[in-house]
C-alpha cells in the first residue's frame, strides 16, 4: 500500500501504529468507490461518531501505491466537521484513517477511536497487551452496528463512441430469410416481387475480414421499402 515496508501510516500527519481495516468485497462494485459517498457511523455507549472523506474541501488528491488517499474526517458526504479543528480530526491524534477508494479499503486509526467523546472519539479501547484475540474485531463490529449507518456508492467510467449505419432506398428491401426462397430461387409471397417491404431490427458490425465483433438492437423494428432510407446511429460503450 504505501511502497515501503518501513514506512510508519501517518494518518492526517500524526503517525499510529495500529489500526482497523474494512475491506469491501471487490464484486460489491465496478471501477473504485465513489469519493465523498463513504459514510460511517461508530457508536459505543453515548458516544456517537460520523466519519466520511475529506475529497469534498481538498484541493489537490495524495496518491501512493494503492491509488487514491483521502483522510478520513468526521462529519458526513465529503465534508469535515469543523468543531474541534479545521479538519475534522481527532483532537489529539489526528485524522480518523486513510480512505482508499481505488481498491475498496477503509483504513481506520486505532488512537483516534480510543480518544474520549470530549476529544472526538468514542473511546473504543483497543487492547493491545498480551495475545491477540477477536475482541478489537467485536468491539468495532459492535460500534458499527450500533451506529446503524455505513453507506458507499461506486463508480466507473463508460467510453462511448458514436457509429452511423446508412441504409439506402435500394438495400435490404428483401428478407435474407432462407424460407422466402422456393427451391427454384423464386419468392414464395407474390406481394414481395413487385412491392417488397422488410423490418430492420438488428445492425451486425463486422471487422475488414467479415469477423462479427458487436450486434446492435434496434428498440423497435424499422419498416424499410424501396421509397425509404435510413440513417442509424450506434452507440458503444465499453
Amino acid at each position: 500500500m504505501l511502497g515501503d515496508e518501513e514506512s510508519s501510516f501517518s494518518f492526517g500527519g500524526t503517525t499510529s501504529e495500529y489500526f482497523y481495516a474494512i475491506t469491501i468485497d471487490r464484486d460489491r462494485f465496478k471501477e473504485s468507490i465513489l469519493p465523498a459517498s463513504f459514510n460511517l457511523t461508530l457508536t459505543k455507549g453515548s458516544a456517537t461518531l460520523k466519519l466520511t472523506d475529506n475529497s469534498v474541501t481538498i484541493s489537490t488528491i495524495s496518491f501512493n501505491d494503492a491509488g487514491r488517499v483521502f483522510q478520513i474526517v468526521s462529519d458526513s458526504n465529503g465534508s469535515p466537521y469543523t468543531g474541534v479543528n479545521a479538519n475534522g480530526y481527532s483532537a489529539g491524534s489526528g485524522s480518523y484513517g486513510y480512505f482508499l477508494p481505488d481498491i475498496g479499503v477503509i483504513l481506520l486509526n486505532g488512537e483516534a477511536l480510543d480518544e474520549s467523546a470530549a476529544n472526538k472519539g468514542i473511546a473504543l479501547a483497543t487492547e493491545r497487551a498480551g495475545t491477540p484475540t477477536t475482541t478489537n474485531m467485536s468491539k468495532l463490529y459492535d460500534a458499527i452496528v450500533a451506529g446503524g449507518a455505513f453507506q458507499l456508492n461506486y463508480k466507473e467510467t463508460i467510453s462511448s463512441q458514436f457509429v452511423f449505419t446508412r441504409v439506402r432506398n435500394s438495400e435490404f428491401n428483401y428478407s435474407t430469410n432462407p424460407s422466402y426462397i422456393t427451391g427454384s430461387g423464386d419468392l414464395r409471397i407474390a406481394n414481395m416481387v413487385n412491392a417488397p417491404q422488410t423490418y430492420i431490427t438488428t445492425v451486425g458490425m463486422y471487422n475488414d475480414n467479415n469477423e462479427l465483433l458487436a450486434v446492435a438492437k434496434l428498440s423497435r423494428p424499422l419498416l424499410k421499402d424501396f421509397t425509404k432510407e435510413a440513417l442509424i446511429r450506434i452507440k458503444l460503450d465499453f
